[in-house]
């Protein structure tokens, strides 16, 4: 990953190849897009995402689907690059989630005002996923356009905040080894933030289902808050890398976890589990 780093870091034309061709492997475009803005500022950081953005530009046209699918990855590195730029100015990462959250809502919205369509083919193409798993005697939900805009703005929001944390590691490898642990690990939302992320995600989870991935959205930060203290436990208490490798597949695996994870760190906020926490003698 290193090699990879500097490579990005190398010059214009290693990082435009990178990102280009970085949209046929998942996260690569956004977190060179990170690291070259972390690292180089804005006007480079600009110049990679419009290279980073030339196949999914490409794609616009090509089918039903396809526009919308360009739109999200679009929207999603662009918000990379927002998020890229909070976090070199002396943001934080909890300011950074926020902003994430609060844009791809924004721009979701926005692309169901001004592109409906796009939205709709996103709707269509679910419903007929749905009903062919259930098969053509099973009942079929009714997909609202709601749920079609969660699916757009969670189809950014995620990629973009995995996208960032990937590029701060890259940069902390080639800057300050060891350096993206501990800051990742001291992640903690201000009790307002926390606050305000929880009271919106269970207020969507006890809607109907065109709600359940804006659950997943408002509660984004706090999602990434209990990984990071998962992540401080295990480093305080000497859990070896076999105990982590069973929390992410428990987490990817039952969703219960996930939703688990979410109110762990929502207590973490006033409860600071990570300053309890004893290092094992």
């Amino acid at each position: 990953m290193r090699a990879l780093a500097e490579f990005i870091l190398r010059g214009r034309l290693q990082a435009a190849v990178v990102a280009l061709i970085g949209n046929w492997i998942p996260l690569l475009t956004p977190a060179a897009v990170a690291l070259v803005t972390l690292r180089a500022g804005a006007n480079n950081g600009l110049l990679i995402l419009l290279w980073g953005l030339l196949p999914a530009l490409l794609l616009l046209g090509i089918s039903q689907i396809a526009p919308a699918m360009a739109l999200m990855v679009m929207g999603g590195t662009a918000l990379t690059f927002m998020a890229a730029l909070l976090l070199r100015r002396g943001s934080g990462w909890p300011t950074c989630l926020m902003a994430l959250v609060a844009l791809a809502s924004l721009f979701s919205l926005l692309l169901a005002v001004a592109l409906p369509e796009s939205v709709q083919a996103v709707q269509g193409w679910f419903e007929q996923a749905w009903s062919e798993m259930r098969g053509p005697e099973g009942d079929v939900p009714a997909i609202g356009i709601t749920f079609a805009v969660g699916v757009v703005a969670c189809s950014m929001a995620f990629p973009s905040a995995l996208g960032l944390i990937l590029g701060r590691w890259w940069q902390s490898l080639v800057v300050n080894p060891g350096g993206f642990g501990a800051e990742f690990r001291a992640l903690k939302l201000h009790p307002a933030q926390a606050a305000v992320c929880m009271a919106a995600a269970m207020y969507c989870l006890f809607q109907n289902l065109d709600y359940t991935l804006w659950f997943w959205l408002f509660a984004l930060p706090l999602l990434f808050q209990g990984v990071a203290v998962v992540h401080g436990l295990a480093a305080i208490r000497g859990w070896g890398t076999q105990w982590l490798v069973l929390f992410y597949g428990a987490l990817f695996l039952l969703g219960l976890v996930a939703h688990l994870l979410v109110l762990f760190a929502f207590l973490d906020t006033w409860l600071n589990f990570r300053e309890r926490a004893k290092p094992r003698a």
